[in-house]
Parts: structure tokens; sequence; C-alpha cells
């Protein structure tokens, strides 16, 4: 086939990548995920019955250089499914929600994985700061529109904290990657709004996160490169005030900030949580496989049939809809059992390491900056926040795809810095 209608085909199922990943990462706009699945899905199949040995030979390489990497995630999922055969009732609300969670992920990481495109790792990043800006713009205007009087003291949707934290080390990396000045500036226009709506968020957890991972995000980027020190130190000062005058602002302004500072490291309840429900689980659960997951109809069912104390919920009319509220890992035990928990665990600390593997390395800058926020984004999701409550398991699927794109031999040499 013509090498010009090879690269036409390969750059639209990129932009159809990008723009699956934008809707995917945004809250609201549902059509635009299922826009660029279906079109990538499309001129994918159209590729790969033009171009069938060059997408054989991608997915060659790409499973030789990931091949534990994949094994490990395919465990998960295996586990996964293994628990939903063996839920504790109907297992078809659990299949379900695992066709929610992995089916449309899944595909875009396939396809990914079969093309040959250097402008897909640019489309990707930019796609991340595009969802970034929208989800600080929706969330605002939506407040206003709930509170045109600006009340402060009334509290931001709970899950704009979700998106920020796992989009903000991306963002992070982007004033020393990119080299536009006007880029530059906007970005940080919408971060620091973006630091007021969390704020505003109360969400405790959130906050620790993304201190943590702007802690994280010095350490590895100082690192990587020590002429970095001086414009991470300039940059953190400058972030660091104007978020402290937000925060005394909101406090002096907000019942809200103030009871939420009150409480200090206070769980809020989940530790009664823990307390009365835990001992259920270890009583009639199955530590092996668990009682089926992901989701939370069978923790709902196994609850309410073993008379669980009613803490943490709300009746729903002869049943009581407990809230899953728990720490992740423990979620995971509960779900999965002790199958699902080894098998999460030996992904995540395998891709901990290769991580740190290649910050160690001599791969060109921008990757190495990338992989640094891909990793400090999945550690302060399910290790920082996910110490606390629980998190969703589709954003696994979402760290190793892109793990893989950035780092496989065919796209990542000195030629390649993706957004130069």
């Amino acid at each position: 086939m013509n090498y010009y209608k090879t690269l036409n085909l390969k750059n639209f199922i990129s932009i159809f990548l990008g723009m699956y990943l934008f809707g995917f990462l945004i809250n609201g706009l549902t059509f635009i995920k299922y826009i660029g699945l279906y079109g990538a899905m499309i001129f994918f199949i159209i590729y790969f019955t033009t171009n069938k040995s060059d997408v054989i030979e991608s997915y060659k390489k790409s499973i030789l250089e990931n091949k534990f990497l994949l094994i490990l995630l395919l465990f998960v999922v295996f586990s996964i499914l293994v628990s939903i055969v063996f839920a504790y009732s109907n297992y078809k609300p659990s299949l379900k929600e695992f066709r929610i969670t992995f089916l449309n992920m899944s595909i875009f990481m396939i396809i990914i994985l079969g093309i040959n495109n250097r402008n897909l790792m640019k489309l990707i990043f930019y796609s991340i700061i595009a969802a970034f800006t929208y989800d600080i713009l929706s969330f605002s205007f939506q407040y206003i529109q709930n509170n045109p009087n600006l009340n402060l003291s009334i509290r931001l949707d709970r899950h704009f904290s979700d998106y920020f934290e796992i989009l903000y080390p991306f963002i992070f990396i982007v004033f020393f990657i990119l080299k536009n000045r006007y880029i530059k500036i906007s970005i940080s226009a919408f971060l620091l709004i973006g630091f007021f709506d969390l704020i505003l968020t109360g969400a405790r957890g959130a906050w620790v996160t993304v201190l943590a991972e702007t802690i994280l995000l010095t350490i590895f980027i100082s690192l990587i490169e020590k002429k970095y020190i001086k414009k991470i130190i300039s940059f953190l000062i400058f972030i660091l005030s104007l978020s402290t005058i937000f925060f005394i602002y909101l406090y002096n302004n907000s019942t809200l900030i103030q009871t939420k500072l009150k409480q200090g490291i206070s769980p809020n309840g989940r530790s009664k949580e823990v307390k009365t429900r835990l001992p259920v689980f270890l009583k009639h659960g199955n530590f092996l496989v668990g009682i089926g997951g992901p989701g939370n109809y069978q923790y709902n069912k196994f609850l309410n049939d073993y008379n669980a104390p009613k803490i943490g919920g709300a009746k729903e009319g002869n049943r009581f809809r407990y809230w899953s509220d728990e720490p992740f890992l423990l979620q995971i035990f509960y779900k999965e059992g002790l199958l699902g928990l080894s098998t999460f665990l030996s992904l995540s600390f395998y891709l901990m390491w290769l991580s740190f593997k290649i910050l160690l390395s001599k791969n060109n800058l921008s990757i190495k900056l990338f992989i640094s926020a891909l990793i400090i984004s999945f550690i302060g999701e399910y290790f920082i926040r996910g110490i606390v409550e629980g998190r969703s398991f589709k954003y696994l699927v979402f760290y190793s795809a892109l793990f893989i794109i950035f780092t496989c031999p065919k796209e990542n040499n000195e030629n390649s810095l993706f957004l130069s």
C-alpha cells in the first residue's frame, strides 16, 4: 500500500484514539468517547486488512518487550473473572460491571499496540492536557450554575478530585517539556483554578494525595535533570503561595473548609465501616477468590444477607445500600480475594520497578518525564488515595497501555522527543 496512505490511516487512528482518551478522562460528553473508540476501530480494521504484516510485526515487538507486564495484567483480569465465576450470588451484574470497567480501555490498548506512529504519543499527551482543561471548566461552570450566589460553604462536586489527582502529575511536567510560553501561561491559570476547585471539594484524601504527588514529582524531576531544581523551586513557591492564599481565603469564607480542617485526620466513619464489616467477610467470605467483583452488587448482597451493621449507607426499599468506602486494597480482598490482591500488588510493584529503571536509563528526557508523571499518578491513585478509600480498576489498563506505548523501542529513541 502507498506509504502516504498508510501514514494517513495511522494518523486517523491516532486522532480517534486521542478523542477516546479525552472522553475517558472527562466528566460527561460520553458520545466523544464512543465516537473516538468506534472511529479508531473502523480505521484500524482497514489498516489491518491492508497492512497485515506491519500490524503483526508491531504486536510482536510490543508483546516481546513487555511480555511480563502484559502477563501480570492478564493475571489481574483473570483473577477478577475467577471471582465473578465463583461470585457469592448472581454473577451477571458483576460480569456487566467487568465489561464496563475493562472492555473499552482494553480495545484502546489493543489498537495502540498494533500501530507504529510517532504522532500517537503527542496526541495522547495533548488529549490529557485537553481533558484536564475541560474538567476544570466543566466542574467550575457546574458549581457556578448550581450555586449562583457563590456560597463557598457549598461543596464542589467531589468527583472533581478524582480526575484532578490522576491528571495533575501529567500537567506538572508540561512546564518542563513544552516550549510554548502561551500554553504554559494558560496551563498555569487552569492549574490555579483547579487547586481552588480541589479545596472546595472538601476531599481531604485528595488534598494529601496531590501534596504527596507534588513532593514526589519534585524529587523525581530533580533526579532526572539537576538543572531543573531552581525552576522547580520557583514554580513550587509560586504555586504554594497562591494555594495558601486560596486556602486562607476559603477558610475565612467557608464553613465546609473549617469543618474539614477540624476533622483533621479523622477517617470520617470509615474506621467504623472496617470494624463492623471486616469480621463479616472474615467469617463468611471466600478468602481465595472473594465474593465477586468489580462493582458493588455482590458486596451489598453479601452484607445484607449477613445483616452487617447498617453504618455508612442509605436505605433503598427493603434493602440497605452500603457505601463501599473502605481502603482500596481491603476492597480487593473482599471482592477478588487473596488471588486478586496478590496479582494486583505484583503488577503494581513490577510497573514501579520498570519505571525506576527507565528513570535511571539513557532514554530521552521527554520519555523519562512522562514516565515519572505516569508512575506518580499511579502511586497517588492506588497507594495514597487508595489508603483511605476505594478506587477503580479501569485506570489499571490506562496506566499499563500508556507505559507500553511510551517506552516501546520503536518510538523510544533520541529522535523521538515527542513534545519538543
